[in-house]
This record gives C-alpha cells, structure tokens and sequence, in this order.
C-alpha cells in the first residue's frame, strides 16, 4: 500500500452539467483496513495563480528590459494572474554583486529593478503577479567560489529593500541540490539548508526545488532504480519548513543516451505513459507537503529538459501537452490507485513552464529554446517578446480554468481526454486522427493547430490559435470569441483542445 492514503477504487457516476452525457469519475468508500488519510477534508480549487513562466536570471533585459518589457507586460495581463519564477541552473552559476555593471554574467539591482517593474504594470497594483526569486546553494566549486549563507544574505537584503511587500513568495534556495550536491550529498544538503534559512530571513525560502530523475512510475514506486532525493521529501521538508515545496519535471529530454524512456518524439510527448510518471510525482510530492500543511508548485517544468527539442517542443502538440499537463498538476491521477484522487483533493498549486537560451548561459544572440513559451527578440535591439504555441496553453487555463472552485476528471467514452471546470467542459485530443465526442450544446472556444504553409498540419504544426485569433505582435490579446452551438457532437482534429461554457 501506498504512504500516500487509502487505496481506493474507481466508479463511474452520472455528470450533471447542463444535459451532459458524459460520466464524472469519483472516489470509493476507503478500504476497512487503509493507512489513515492524509487528504484535505474537501476537495481543492484551481489556485487564482496557477499559471506562471520561470526565466533564467541571465535573460532578466530579453524579458524585463525597457525595451522588451512593454510586450512582455501585455503578455502577462492577458494571463490575469501568476507567478514568476526567476532561476534556473543560472541561480548557482550567477552572483549577486551590489555594486557590479549589469550584465548577463551577474545579478545585480539593475536587474532586481527591472522585475519589481514588470511586476508593478503587470499587476495595475494588485499584485496580480508575484515572483520567486533563486539565489545560489551548492556546495563550493571553483567556478562558484562565491556561494555561501553570506552571499545569499546580501541578495535577500537587496530584495527586500527593491520589492513591495507580497510581490516575493519566497527565495528559491539552489537549483536542483540533488544534482549539486548529488544523490550522496543529502546529509550536507539538510545541514546547508538551515544555515542558508536564516541567512535570507524574514524572506521565505522554497525548498526543495529538486530535479526527479524521470522514469517510469512503476519502477519509482517499487524503488528497483535509483531515484536520486524522490523519497526523501519528508526529511527535507521537516528540517526546514518552507512557504512552499516544489521541484522540476520534464517528460522527456533533447539527448537521451542511454535513457530511451526519454528520447523526444510527439507521441513520446503526449503518451499515456509519461502523463502517469507526472501524475505519480505530483501526487507523492504534493501529499508529502499537504501532511504538513504546505502548498506544492511544480516551479520548473516544460517538454524537453535540455532546452527542449525542435520539432517537438516549438510545435502544436507542446500546446496541447501543456494543457493536459497543468490539469494533472492540479488534480493528479495516481497510476498505482486509479481514481484515489478524482475529487482533486491533492495537488499542485501552479505551473511554470521555463523559458532559456537555445544553447548555453550568457548567449542569447543564439536564439531561444525550443521549448520556450515566450520567445524573446536574441536581435541587438531586444524587442518585443513573442508567444509560442506553450503560451496559448497558459492563455486557454488561466481564462477557463485558473481559479475554478471544482475540478473534475471526465470520462468521455472515448480518447478524448476531458475535465470539468465548474461550468466547463474541456476536452482534449492527444491523438493524430479526429475524434468526435457526445456533447452539450453551448459557447465553443477552440485551441486549434494552424499551420500558416497550408500543408495541413495539425501536432507538428509550428503555431496554434484560440478560436482563429493570435496574440499580436505588441503582447496584447484580441479576446476570445466563442461560437454558440446546439450540436450534441463535437469532433477535435489532432492536437485540438476544446472548452464548452454553459454561458460566454
């Protein structure tokens, strides 16, 4: 049995939302001789702040400058609300120098500067959007000599005296400490991480930001391979409380040798399989924090790890790959207790999908990473950030999903996959054929693959559209335009995502 909670089982009831003849998935009865449960007593909503873009601190002028900021601005008040997360490796390559020139090489109140500005005309003075800010942890190396509690003193102190309070959730104490301070390395991390604590204080630090090496679900939960800091969640979390836990997930990578698992492919991409090992993440890691009455954020997270992979990554199907997957955040369906969870009452409470340079740190004239959601200008003249197929995913969730009081799985009879948000219906196509669905009449917004060579193409298509529109060129939004219909069927193409409203 599962440390999680009781084992349950699935059953199918009758989903009332408006005449739809679909089936709602909902948990059992508990078995007579299950571990105590761990849950929330109620079942969970979709956080106002779900949606969020993590950015590596060597790219804080692409997005943040004067000159790319307007754009970039646009593009988050389209969002509504989130959360910025600015790290990445970057943190624990980067000092932080008061007193240093700006440049891509160092962290400095220039910098600190620019995001308190965007967050300020992002959020009109509500703090719309908020931030986490990483700050170096590892062990010392010669090419980080800098990294101490010292140096994240005086980074935590300059924060404190450039933001506004609540603009910063929390300091990110290092990047993927299973991978700096390696999988022998977790006694040095606890004894670090108080240390490291009290030197950002009264700043929250965020822990544990770990990396997962990702395999199949199977193998973790039966602990026949080795899993780096997977199981040792609640030490950390109980050496030093955080104001929330997180940690990375990417399905698949751009190299693989010797992981096959991971070799980028769109079916790959959208498999069954790599959907159940981040169901299986999210739902451990997010239990391990809910017994301790802390929140869980997958802070980093995209196709690809490597910067992502072209023509899997910058194509329609990461679109509809990261739709599905900010459900399954939200409400994880754990593989090894099929339905425990169909009231959504563990998960995650956002996203954010990373964004870096195609190649390496410190040069952005390459260009951007394959997976990037906002592609920034890589031209001397850093202009206007763009959006990617992945920001279209962020736009569709935070406008239809983002802060909906229930969440529910929905099992259409088909491949389809389906979700009810409140009063919505969305119904994802993962496949490469068309798939027509019984639905309910009402107000139809479309996620659709558009390929502009007109060839047709519909996973592997370089841009999708909502309902036929495009972010323009300065970040603002046209708004969506929803069709009515009384049709009782609607078909998805390949890789279309689809939302049914009772009400525009």
């Amino acid at each position: 049995m599962s440390r999680r909670g009781p084992r349950r089982r699935a059953v199918v009831t009758a989903l009332a939302l408006f005449a739809l003849p679909l089936t709602l998935l909902a948990p059992s009865t508990p078995d007579a001789d299950a571990a105590p449960d761990v849950l929330p007593a109620a079942p969970r909503a979709v956080a106002s702040d779900f949606v969020g873009l993590s950015i590596e601190w060597s790219l804080i002028e692409r997005y943040m400058g004067p000159t790319a900021r307007p754009a970039f601005v646009q593009l988050l008040r389209n969002l509504g609300s989130g959360v910025l997360r600015i790290g990445g490796s970057s943190q624990d390559l980067m000092p932080f120098d008061p007193a240093a020139p700006n440049t891509d090489e160092i962290i400095t109140p220039e910098d600190l500067r620019n995001i308190r500005a965007t967050l300020d005309q992002a959020s009109h003075g509500h703090d719309a959007w908020r931030v986490v800010l990483g700050t170096a942890m590892s062990p010392p190396k010669e090419t980080r000599p800098f990294v101490s509690p010292e140096h994240a003193k005086a980074f935590a102190t300059a924060v404190r005296e450039t933001f506004r309070p609540g603009q910063v959730i929390g300091i990110e104490l290092g990047n993927e400490p299973d991978l700096s301070y390696g999988t022998s390395g977790l006694d040095r991390y606890v004894a670090d991480l108080p240390l490291y604590a009290a030197a950002i204080s009264p700043t929250k630090a965020i822990t544990p930001n770990t990396s997962e090496d990702i395999l199949p679900w199977e193998q973790i939960h039966e602990r026949t391979v080795p899993t780096r800091w997977f199981w040792n969640w609640q030490q950390i979390l109980d050496t030093q409380r955080p104001v929330h836990s997180s940690d990375h997930f990417y399905p698949l990578a751009r190299t693989c040798v010797n992981k096959p698992y991971r070799c980028p492919s769109i079916p790959a991409l959208l498999s069954a399989e790599h959907l159940a090992s981040l169901d299986y993440q999210v739902a451990v890691h997010s239990a391990d924090a809910a017994q301790r009455g802390l929140t869980y954020r997958l802070e980093e997270t995209n196709t690809a790890a490597g910067r992502g992979a072209d023509g899997v990554s910058n194509v329609a199907a990461s679109a509809t790959y990261a739709v599905d997957m900010m459900f399954h955040v939200a409400c994880p369906q754990p593989p090894d207790e099929p339905g425990s969870n169909a009231d959504c009452r563990i998960g995650g409470v956002g996203v954010n999908l990373h964004n870096a340079e195609v190649r390496a740190f410190f040069e952005p004239e390459e260009g951007n990473g394959y997976y990037n959601a906002v592609n920034y200008d890589p031209s001397p003249a850093i202009g206007a950030p763009t959006a990617q197929p992945e920001y279209y995913a962020l736009l569709l969730f935070s406008h239809f999903v983002q802060g909906a009081k229930t969440l529910r799985p929905v099992a259409t009879g088909t491949e389809v996959q389906g979700w009810r948000a409140d009063g919505r219906l969305v119904l994802i196509n993962k496949t490469d054929h068309p798939i027509t669905v019984a639905t309910p009449r009402g107000f139809v917004d479309r996620l659709t693959p558009y390929d502009p060579t007109g060839a047709g193409r519909t996973l592997d298509a370089p841009q999708v559209r909502i309902d036929e529109q495009a972010v323009r060129a300065d970040g603002s939004w046209p708004g969506f335009r929803p069709r009515l219909t009384h049709q009782t069927a609607t078909t998805l193409v390949p890789g279309e995502v689809v939302v049914i409203s009772n009400h525009p």
